[in-house]
Order: C-alpha cells, then sequence, then structure tokens
C-alpha cells in the first residue's frame, strides 16, 4: 500500500514534467520550422535576383509569342481536319522547365506552393478546386458556406475519400473532374497510400494547406483562395524539372512575369538544402503542353566551353 501511496503521490509530478516536455518539443519544433523557413527564403530571395539579372524579358516574351502562334495554328489545323485537337487535352497549359548540372541528394515529394503575378486558375477560366478535408467533412462545408470562394467547386471528406474512391477508374474520374487538388495539412500524410498511381503518375500531388487555427473565418476564405490562385512545383529526382505557370491564351507579357517569377521560386525550393548554385543551372526553356521547348537561357559548363573554343 506504502508503494502504491508513493506512486500516486508523485504521479502529477510525473505527468507535469511530460506537459512540460511537450511543450519544450513544440516549442523546439517551431523554432525549427521558423529557422528552416528563413534558410529558404534567403535561397529564393538569391535565385530570383540571379533569375531577374539573367533572364532578358524580351527573349521569353518572344519565346512566348512563338509558342502562342504555335498553338493557334495547330488548333486551326485541326479544326480544319475535323480531328480531336490533342493540345486542347493539355488545355493549353504552359512550363517552364529548367535544367540542373548538380541535383539535391534528397528531394522532397511534396508540392511547393509558387506565388505568381497573374493566377490562371480563375473564375474566368472556369478553374475547378477541389479541397481534401479533415472530417466530419459537413462541419468543414458548413463553415465555408457563406464565403466567397469561386474556384472551390468540391469538398471531400478523408472517410469519403477512402470509401467512394476505391477504384483506380474512380480515382482517374475525380482526377478529370478538377484542375486542382488541396489538402489539409493534418491528413496530408495518409494520401499518396490513398490515391496512389492514378494521382502520382500524373503528377497530380494534392498540394498541403494549414485550414486550421488560423483565428477567423475571414483569414480561412484567404488561405483558400490564394491557394486556389498559387502555381505548384514538385520536385522529383531531377536533372529536368517542371512547373505550369500559365495558360497559352494569356497576355504574353503576364506569361513572362510569371515565368520569371515561378523558375525563381522553384530554384530556391530545389537548391535550397543542398547549396546548389544558379551556375549550376543549365538551361531555362517553356512550352505548351507536349510542344517542343523553346530555350529563354542556356549556359555552357567549363568542359563545354572549353570544347567550343577548341572548335573555333
Amino acid at each position: 500500500m506504502g508503494k502504491t501511496r508513493k506512486q500516486s503521490s508523485e504521479s502529477p509530478k510525473e505527468e507535469s514534467k511530460v506537459a512540460e516536455d511537450e511543450q519544450r518539443y513544440t516549442s523546439d519544433l517551431v523554432k525549427l520550422k521558423v529557422e528552416n523557413q528563413k534558410v529558404m527564403d534567403k535561397s529564393i530571395k538569391t535565385m530570383q535576383a540571379e533569375v531577374k539579372q539573367t533572364l532578358e524579358a524580351k527573349q521569353v516574351i518572344s519565346a512566348v509569342k512563338a509558342l502562342q502562334k504555335y498553338f493557334k495554328d495547330a488548333k486551326d489545323k485541326a479544326s480544319k481536319a475535323a480531328k480531336k485537337n490533342l493540345l486542347e487535352e493539355e488545355d493549353g497549359f504552359v512550363h517552364v522547365n529548367f535544367t540542373l548540372t548538380q541535383v539535391p541528394v534528397k528531394p522532397t515529394p511534396r508540392p511547393m506552393a509558387v506565388s505568381i503575378p497573374k493566377a490562371f486558375n480563375t473564375k474566368d477560366n472556369r478553374s475547378r478546386v477541389c479541397v481534401i478535408v479533415k472530417d466530419p467533412e459537413a462541419d468543414f462545408r458548413s463553415q465555408i458556406e457563406n464565403m466567397d470562394l469561386p474556384c472551390i467547386a468540391e469538398v471531400i471528406g478523408f472517410d469519403r475519400l477512402k470509401r467512394d474512391f476505391k477504384q483506380f477508374a474512380d480515382k482517374r474520374q475525380l482526377l478529370k473532374d478538377y484542375d486542382l487538388f488541396l489538402a489539409d495539412i493534418r491528413i496530408y500524410k495518409m494520401l499518396p497510400e490513398m490515391l496512389g498511381k492514378a494521382f502520382y503518375d500524373k503528377k497530380a500531388y494534392p498540394c498541403p494547406i494549414k485550414l486550421h487555427g488560423l483565428g477567423s473565418d475571414a483569414k480561412l476564405a484567404e488561405a483558400l483562395n490564394s491557394a486556389a490562385a498559387d502555381a505548384y512545383f514538385t520536385m522529383g529526382n531531377g536533372p529536368n524539372y517542371s512547373c505550369k505557370i500559365a495558360k497559352i491564351s494569356m497576355d504574353s507579357k503576364d506569361i513572362a512575369k510569371n515565368l520569371e517569377a515561378a523558375v525563381g521560386q522553384a530554384l530556391g525550393y530545389t537548391c535550397c538544402w543542398d547549396s546548389i548554385p544558379f551556375a549550376r543551372v543549365s538551361q531555362i526553356s517553356v512550352r505548351v503542353g507536349s510542344s517542343i521547348e523553346l530555350p529563354v537561357f542556356n549556359q555552357f559548363s567549363a568542359l563545354e566551353l572549353d570544347a567550343y573554343m577548341e572548335q573555333h
């Protein structure tokens, strides 16, 4: 009995120590996230400065205009031939591509938000965004019911996703129905196994977003609209990388501005943790759908430069 009383009297102290340890761990984790974000922000700022200094706006605009002409000509030919336009299946999306001669050691598969000056997921473009949320789904639906969310077309709770989209065909149809998928960050890590090959072969990774603890409905609405307007970059294993930045129907100057903003951020994400310098960027190019890539920047390596000099 004495032992039992001793354990009972020490229990509150032990619980207090556990609580303190948990608080300290949470505090350290928050500090680490803040420090990591500072490192990432610095990397992005550095790469954006390099891109701004290196890319010539006129050359980028010229390449975009060439793609716009190519896309229009392809549509005209398909229309005259009464054939289904393969480019139209791509919905005329413009991608910026870049190639590195040094790649990150541990690339993350997690999509990274890329802020662009001119959004292409918009109400005018009839963009449809699906949000995958932590249950209960009905509570979240009720919370956003009266919000102005022009691109948010559907909300799916995790349990319904698991129940109603088991088959590959169901997941493939889900992919066709929406332009972008956002996911509550609290369930994000459970989605790869759930969504499987259908989503990840298409690189339609749901993009993680914080939907809790924002303080007000206004901030939640702002977070959802902002996430819907962003572009997204998924790193992959390299050395070739790509980011969707615009629709080909947009003004060529707006596309050029999106390209500059996006490639700077994508390079910042990719090069950050391995301290990869801009000098390791061998090429930056732009394409529409599955078209050829038009280069807007090329950089010779030392070996390539030596070989070139020997020949001239």
